[in-house]
């Protein structure tokens, strides 16, 4: 009796940390040390398979960085893009946000999984706001040494989408799909028809995310634009953030 309790021991114990490996392995790419550290001291608050949920999703870009990166050397521009994505990360990473994935200089996050956050559309805002003051201080840094200053672009949108470790038998990425991750998407890429040489929109954000948000900062209306694929139109505000 005492072998047989002994050996289901060790194997229960086997097994959790074979799944608080598969946990680390996950969200140590997409999220704070402290995040992880939750998510394994609670594991019944994530649910890899997919689920429905509302969150809030973040995009920024660079903007101009094809002709910055033909104008400058790949060393050049894999550093100074490095330095940029890491300081950006950090923020997002201080605000309890996932980061979903880098596309080139594209960054995607979301806010309000793998662990819930009542208010996740404020605090996805708020994060934004501080990306663009962290920017401030790495354009002033840049400047000084000589180097380009870039500049970026952000769009928020708030709704329910699918939330899962999606893939291939090959490779699985823990990340967001659904109407409402398009809609963020294109709202970012938006922020350069609102642009001019008087006037750059730095962040965007959908009548979804102004609801949630409007008492909290200072937006103004921008624009009704027809969602591909829909009928109807969605509101667009910018948050002042200069």
């Amino acid at each position: 009796l005492w072998m047989t309790f002994l050996l289901q021991t060790i194997v229960k114990f086997i097994a959790e940390e074979r799944e608080k490996k598969k946990v680390r392995d996950i969200f140590s790419q997409y999220v704070a040390p402290a995040v992880v550290n939750e998510l394994l001291a609670h594991p019944d608050k994530i649910e890899l398979g997919g689920v429905m949920k509302e969150v809030t999703i973040f995009f920024s870009d660079i903007r101009s960085f094809t002709t910055f990166s033909e104008g400058h050397t790949p060393k050049e521009v894999v550093e100074l893009l490095n330095e940029y994505l890491d300081a950006m990360t950090q923020v997002i990473f201080e605000f309890g946000g996932t980061l979903d994935k880098y596309v080139g200089d594209e960054i995607m996050a979301i806010f309000g999984a793998p662990l819930p956050m009542d208010d996740h559309p404020k605090v996805a805002v708020a994060c934004a706001i501080a990306q663009m003051k962290k920017l401030r201080e790495l354009q002033s840094k840049w400047k000084a040494e000589g180097k380009t200053v870039l500049d970026i672009c952000m769009g928020l949108n708030t709704g329910s989408v699918v939330v899962g470790n999606i893939g291939s038998t090959m490779h699985k990425d823990y990340t967001v799909i659904g109407d409402a991750v398009n809609l963020a998407a294109r709202i970012e890429a938006m922020t350069r028809k609102y642009s001019d040489e008087n006037h750059i929109t730095h962040l965007m954000i959908s009548e979804y995310t102004y609801a949630l948000v409007k008492d909290h900062f200072d937006c103004r209306y921008v624009d009704d634009i027809a969602v591909k694929g829909k009928t109807i139109t969605t509101k667009l505000y910018e948050v002042l953030v200069d």
